[in-house]
């Protein structure tokens, strides 16, 4: 009897077990206690025994691969950089903004009057007026120096004279605007004034730089002998035709040939001997 008692006693016992577990997890989503722990990857026995008697298990080299790859792509940022690398920096610099400069500036564009006396102390510009300047590092280049006296000079007319050899040879600006117009200008141009000359000119002694009409050195060679002694004194005028007939290997004789189809010019005579005096020295 006592035997029965307890054979119903314990599946009296185990029955009520299943009944309070499954009723403690039913609808949690979580295994109940006496469920076997699930295995992330099915393992192998090698038949060794361990440290606590028990079996080892041996994971596949493919779940061997797929776990180390789960704990590298876990590493942690904070691990010392190489040996080799050095000067490592995360200070993300930013890219400087290139602020275009007008070419032809006035005290408008400045903080002040005295900011353009201290551009134009450190050479950064080069003054027209009082109040107005244009950047020194155009005029070192032919181009610039066409768009510096595109703006300068009257549009619809052709650079010749000084203006034309300032465009071709550089330096100091001119102290007069000399363009060929049939119009005649009485303002200023920049503090400077406009010089018309009303002259043929064909085609073949024209260039044009940056948009700018102006006269070949040939042309401007001729233009400038023919300068009077009250525009260039004779001694600066006759340095500068040799400068620019050297510059742009020009030959004497072709400005002897426009001199002499145009021989009604003023000051055509001092211009013709000056040309005959250096044509065997180029």
């Amino acid at each position: 009897m006592n035997n029965a008692t307890m054979t119903i006693q314990h599946i009296n016992h185990s029955t009520t077990g299943e009944a309070a577990e499954r009723s403690e997890n039913f609808g949690t989503g979580r295994p109940p206690p006496s469920a076997a722990k699930p295995s992330m990857y099915q393992v192998k026995s090698n038949g060794r025994p361990g440290i606590l008697g028990r079996r080892q298990r041996k994971p596949d080299r493919k779940d061997a691969a797929l776990e180390g790859k789960r704990f590298e792509q876990n590493l942690p940022t904070t691990r010392k950089p190489n040996i080799g690398v050095t000067n490592v920096s995360t200070v993300m610099t930013p890219t400087p903004v290139n602020h275009t400069m007008p070419m032809l500036m006035s005290n408008r564009d400045l903080p002040g009057p005295l900011s353009m006396n201290r551009l134009d102390d450190f050479g950064a510009v080069r003054r027209l007026d009082d109040i107005n300047a244009y950047l020194a590092e155009y005029s070192d280049t032919l181009f610039g120096r066409g768009i510096i006296m595109t703006k300068v000079a009257p549009s619809q007319s052709i650079a010749c004279g000084r203006s034309a050899l300032w465009v071709w040879m550089g330096g100091a600006f001119p102290n007069a605007i000399d363009i060929i117009s049939a119009s005649h200008f009485r303002s200023m141009a920049y503090g400077r004034p406009i010089k018309t000359y009303d002259r043929n000119v064909p085609e073949g002694q024209i260039s044009s730089i940056a948009g700018l009409k102006v006269t070949s050195p040939t042309r401007t060679a001729c233009d400038i002998a023919l300068m009077s002694p009250a525009s260039i004194p004779d001694k600066r005028r006759a340095e500068l035709v040799c400068a620019i007939v050297q510059e742009y290997h020009i030959d004497p004789a072709e400005c002897l040939g426009i001199l002499e189809k145009n021989h009604f010019w003023p000051n055509v005579p001092q211009a013709r001997q000056f040309f005959k005096a250096v044509q065997y020295c180029f």
